[in-house]
């Protein structure tokens, strides 16, 4: 596993947790410092999706990963690009044993934000078709999943 320290994180209310001593992530071509004190959300989920898709889960380390790069962008400090920051959350998610769905949708999710906030949407419009792609099939889904519950309730229930 490419962490070889951390995170250990601690609840400090309100959705926020804080690291408990620095986190160290050494990839094959990165090494991350996120250093003691780090505050994140973990994955930033809209409420509504949480029965399917909670702020913690396998890929929190990956979230707290995320989460520093986005804040050095912010900063103007961050080695990677946009881009790169959001393709690199992918990637850790791989390495934590996030599933393949829950992967290109969070990665997805990822790629909504970084449009809507100008520091991070350099390079979007290069997975902007992909993104379309991904959020249309999710679309299509849910839509047949709620189209089968309610066939099924009006069959069930005439």
């Amino acid at each position: 596993m490419p962490f070889t320290r951390g995170p250990v994180l601690m609840y400090v209310g309100g959705g926020q947790y804080k690291t408990v001593g620095s986190t160290l992530y050494v990839g094959s071509r990165d090494v991350i410092v996120i250093p003691d004190g780090f505050c994140t959300d973990l994955a930033t989920i809209p409420r509504i999706f949480w029965a399917f898709m909670p702020p913690t889960g396998s890929y929190e380390r990956a979230a707290v990963l995320h989460d520093h790069g986005c804040v050095e962008l912010a900063n103007g400090t961050c080695a990677l690009s946009p881009r790169d920051v959001d393709g690199l959350f992918r990637r850790v998610m791989r390495e934590c044993g996030v599933g393949f769905v829950t992967r290109w949708v969070m990665w997805a999710g990822v790629r909504w934000g970084a449009a809507a906030n100008p520091c991070r949407r350099p390079g979007w419009w290069r997975d902007g078709p992909l993104v379309v792609l991904i959020t249309a099939l999710i679309g299509a889904v849910v839509a047949g999943a709620v189209w089968a519950v309610d066939a099924a309730a009006h069959w069930l229930i005439p």
